[in-house]
């Protein structure tokens, strides 16, 4: 049972970075092409959040949770394990109250051809996108050092 849990903890956080980290590269460019480009691009990341990531953080965090009760390697009072649950939170906190919403508003403009609107959003998912990466590989690095472990 640890085995899987783990293989699970690691591969759904690995989806989520990489999933990032992809946006992140490819967003802007796409973002930028306008027209039908854009607006599938942000259609397409509108609905990712939904059936991707906020399912891969929610099976990050659920897992990690997991990999506490079964196992004595993992305690509670680690600061690694702590760590790991509030950058989830915190991170699925950004996503539902600042990245889903600034997506949905650009895909909004992007419908109503609105462009400099499109780009505004954009630019805020970006930024959101962004440090939830850079939190996310923060906690991924405190994971394996497991900072605070006995």
């Amino acid at each position: 049972m640890l085995e899987t849990l783990l293989i699970i903890h690691i591969l759904a956080a690995a989806a989520w970075i990489g999933g990032g980290l992809l946006n992140g590269f490819i967003g802007p460019k796409m973002a930028q092409s306008g027209g039908e480009t854009a607006l599938n691009w942000i259609r397409a990341v509108v609905e990712a959040v939904a059936k991707y990531f906020v399912p891969a953080g929610t099976l990050t965090l659920l897992s990690g949770i997991g990999l506490v009760l079964v196992d004595d390697a993992y305690d509670w009072s680690a600061p690694f394990v702590w760590i790991g649950i509030v950058v989830v939170v915190l991170a699925l906190g950004l996503v539902s109250a600042v990245l889903a919403p600034a997506g949905k508003r650009a895909l909004a403009a992007a419908q109503a051809g609105d462009f400099p609107k499109v780009g505004v959003n954009a630019r805020k998912a970006a930024i959101t996108g962004r440090v939830l990466v850079l939190l996310l590989i923060l906690a991924e690095v405190v994971m394996v050092l497991r900072l605070g472990a006995s």
